[in-house]
């Protein structure tokens, strides 16, 4: 079963989380330097040039990285990934969840991933999350050199915002909320725009870069209540 017919069969049955779309030669994959915890991944494995991977994500900020186990047909690796908006600095002392091996069977591999990893990968995430945080509240936008949203934040409510409802991807090599590249410049910043409402009506303040120099939006102040419905 190739890896990419592997992972669309595995989220299936895994509530939550989505595939990559294509798979990619882990030889030349900066994703692999966001792994967590390798398993029983031998590091030599990432000089193979035949070798493709691809990355499983949920809303809450997980990935998992997922490829065939060398030397091991039938089998694939699925490891832990920081989690969103975090570093290797953000996870020290932290007890990591170990990247297991599952049979490339959808079902079994499914039950093996819930009872062997994505418990301690949901207890131990959280913390690295909050650890990363740019500031009490604070969600900061930057610009990539084609000039689209990037977002980095320490709340699991944005990533949920951002990835469950407003139409972000979550780039496995940095760790950053983005739009994908499909979208025109127009329904990029409009769907930025529509975001950053819903994010300041939850409380957050949202820093974003304009030609004076980055702007804090401060969050939506509460709705007065209509008249005659104050007590």
């Amino acid at each position: 079963m190739h890896i990419t017919e592997f992972t669309r069969a595995l989220t299936d049955r895994l509530p939550g989380w989505q595939p990559s779309p294509t798979a990619v030669p882990i030889a030349t994959d900066p994703a692999s330097d966001r792994i967590w915890d390798s398993g029983p991944l031998p590091y030599a494995a990432f000089e193979a040039d035949n070798i493709q991977r691809s990355v499983l994500t949920h809303h809450w900020g997980l990935q998992l990285y997922v490829m065939p186990r060398p030397h091991r047909p039938g089998e694939y690796l699925m490891l832990p990934m920081l989690p969103a908006n975090t570093s290797h600095q953000h996870v020290t002392g932290l007890r990591a969840p170990r990247g297991i091996a599952v049979p490339a069977a959808p079902v079994r591999a499914a039950a093996q991933l819930h009872r062997r990893l994505l418990t301690d990968y949901r207890r131990a995430a959280p913390t690295a999350i909050r650890r990363s945080s740019p500031g009490h509240l604070q969600v900061h936008v930057t610009l990539d050199e084609h000039r689209r949203p990037r977002i980095r934040t320490g709340y699991l409510g944005v990533f949920i915002e951002l990835l469950h409802r407003g139409g972000f991807l979550l780039d496995p090599a940095t760790g950053e909320c983005h739009l994908p590249d499909s979208l025109t410049d127009k329904a990029a910043r409009r769907q930025l725009t529509i975001s950053v409402h819903r994010l300041r009506l939850q409380g957050f303040h949202i820093t974003i870069p304009s030609a004076d120099g980055p702007r804090t939006y401060p969050p939506h102040a509460p709705a007065s209540p209509r008249r005659g419905q104050q007590r």
